[in-house]
């Protein structure tokens, strides 16, 4: 037994090695960043791990961000006060050099996740409570568009052409499709029960949408507008949430909160063909520019699971604020 632990530990410490020397650009850069929604604050965490620093908040955050040159991130914030009528509601822009907001942003009531375009010109957010997406302009920092979608929306994914946004609605159970040329909703389709998040795969042929209450992952052809296919996760049971895609487009791997695992999905069989044990209740998930390491938030125990993704398994877990929820990585390194 002693010498399997020894294994164990040893295999542990070489996939921590590989980590850093595949993302590290220096373990005081900020790499990760995570939204504690229970704490009210983000965790910025290092290229190897590591906690660097806290940055507190004045209201609930949720749906976060790098911007491109990974030196500033956008928090999504929803004021819990009662009858607060949306006072705290918006997107924040924090310096992480200065650790503080330089800016907030206008976003519509109560934003839950929002999604930036290529050129970071636009920011496109989901609306809960109201029944919209709103498109902020963030040269001018004001609302471009409220756009009516789906009840109650809630992912937001940007294509990696910046052409079009698709907003999941969760009691609807559809997709709005979001034509960024003209700011209109040129289509919706039906998915399965309370979809949640949404991500295009990097060659923009797919869209990829999880259904918490229906266990499936939809993938909807981006040039027909249709659903073309649906995986069940987990045997009926995953309850998926956030869902990352590898930089190849050869794999999703979708975060089920209510089985603390992460279901791998080869997009080309259209098969789940792996699950990962991580944190509980993982929620956000992203995976590096590489494609060799998968980052979870995990809600229910407080900490982020980091994945090596070809051994599929997790190589650490780092504790962070209460609640965490979403998760962002900057485009450094590999």
């Amino acid at each position: 037994m002693k010498v399997i632990h020894r294994r164990a530990a040893l295999f542990r410490a070489a996939m921590m090695i590989g980590l850093t020397a595949s993302v590290a650009r220096g373990q005081t850069t900020p790499y990760a960043v995570v939204s504690n929604e229970g704490s009210h604050d983000i965790t910025v965490l290092g290229a190897a791990g590591n906690l660097l620093y806290t940055i507190p908040l004045p209201n609930r955050p949720r749906g976060i961000a790098f911007s491109r040159d990974g030196k500033r991130v956008f928090v999504a914030l929803s004021d819990e006060r009662p009858n607060a009528l949306g006072s705290g509601d918006g997107i924040v822009e924090i310096d992480l050099k200065l650790r503080r907001i330089i800016r907030s942003i206008p976003a519509g009531t109560d934003p839950e996740a929002f999604a930036l375009t290529p050129n970071e010109r636009t920011l496109y957010s989901s609306n809960e409570d109201a029944g919209t997406a709103s498109a902020t302009d963030l040269r001018s920092g004001k609302i471009a568009a409220a756009l009516v979608v789906g009840i109650e929306p809630e992912g937001v994914a940007v294509s990696p052409d910046g052409h079009w946004v698709y907003v999941t609605a969760e009691t609807s159970n559809s997709v709005s499709m979001i034509d960024t040329k003209t700011n209109r909703v040129v289509a919706n389709v039906l998915v399965d029960s309370r979809p949640r998040g949404a991500a295009f795969t990097p060659d923009g042929r797919f869209a990829l949408v999880t259904a918490e209450i229906g266990s499936t992952l939809s993938v909807i052809d981006v040039g027909s507008r249709s659903v073309v296919g649906g995986i069940t996760l987990q045997r009926g049971h995953g309850k998926p949430v956030g869902v990352a895609v590898s930089p190849d487009s050869r794999f999703a791997f979708v975060a089920n909160g209510a089985t603390h695992r992460v279901s791998v999905v080869d997009l080309r069989s259209r098969q789940e063909v792996g699950e990962i044990p991580v944190g509980r209740r993982p929620w956000g998930v992203a995976i590096s520019r590489d494609g060799k390491f998968l980052y979870t938030a995990n809600g229910g125990s407080n900490d982020v699971s980091i994945i090596d993704v070809s051994a599929r398994r997790v190589v650490a877990t780092i504790k962070v604020g209460a609640k965490p929820w979403g998760i962002a990585l900057a485009r450094l390194g590999g």
